[in-house]
C-alpha cells in the first residue's frame, strides 16, 4: 500500500520535539526581553516629557504672579463700555421719533 516506507526512531522524534520546544522558548524569551526594553524606554521618555510640562507650568505660574504684582497698567472694566453703548442706543431711539 505505501510506496514510501518511513522509519523514524522514537528517540529521534522526541529529541526533535524537545529541540523545537527549546528553540521556540528561547526565541520568544528574546522577543519579550526586547519588548520590555522598548516599553522601559518609552516610559522614561514619557516621564521626562511630563516633568518638562510640569516645569513649564510652574514657570508660567511664577510669571503670572510677577505680572499681577508689578502691573501698573490701569484696567478698564468691560461693563463700563457696555453701559455707555446702551446709553447711546437709547439716545438714538429718542431722536428718531
Amino acid at each position: 500500500m505505501l510506496l514510501i516506507s518511513l522509519s523514524i526512531d522514537i528517540s529521534m522524534l522526541v529529541g526533535i520535539v524537545i529541540a523545537s520546544f527549546l528553540a521556540g522558548f528561547l526565541l520568544r524569551g528574546a522577543q519579550l526581553k526586547k519588548m520590555k526594553g522598548k516599553v522601559t524606554d518609552l516610559e522614561k521618555e514619557m516621564m521626562a516629557s511630563h516633568a518638562e510640562i510640569l516645569e513649564l507650568q510652574k514657570e508660567k505660574l511664577t510669571l503670572e504672579e510677577k505680572l499681577k504684582g508689578s502691573s501698573s497698567i490701569p484696567v478698564i472694566p468691560i461693563t463700563a463700555k457696555e453701559e455707555k453703548k446702551a446709553d447711546k442706543m437709547q439716545d438714538k431711539s429718542f431722536g428718531n421719533k
